[in-house]
């Protein structure tokens, strides 16, 4: 399975309910972070998530923090060990209810075909005025 299937795999497993699934595919020391490595408050997910259990906490927490809507990738590619996603999403917030559009981009390390970075970018600012 190549980096990119990997990726694609991992996600396709998060998406579909499936996060025991999408955890085998993680490293005992990956980091998972959601545009921002420092912690913050207001931001539930941002900091740094480590191994299969930090993976789980973030995506507890983001599925506290947002419900899901569109997520489109408008391309991937990879090269070795690294994997490049961007698209766009419309997410929204559970607590206030107003929605988050965003581009994104996914930026991953796959080794020995587990992923050991998963580095979220999004739109912080749309982010943090979505769920205030």
């Amino acid at each position: 399975m190549s980096s990119l299937d990997t990726v694609q795999a991992f996600l396709k497993h998060v998406f579909s309910g499936n996060l025991d699934e999408a955890l085998t595919l993680v490293t005992p020391d990956a980091q998972f972070i959601s545009a921002r490595p420092v912690a913050n408050p207001r931001v539930p997910v941002h900091g740094i998530f480590t191994g299969p259990g930090g993976a789980r906490e973030f995506f507890r927490l983001f599925g506290e923090l947002l419900e899901p809507g569109e997520f489109n990738v408008t391309a991937s590619f990879s090269e070795g060990g690294h994997v490049a996603m961007y698209g766009n999403l419309r997410h929204r917030s559970r607590q206030t209810g107003r929605d988050f559009p965003s581009n994104w981009a996914l930026i991953c390390c796959v080794q020995q075909g587990q992923l050991s970075l998963y580095h979220f970018y999004e739109d912080t600012a749309a982010l943090e005025a979505a769920i205030a």
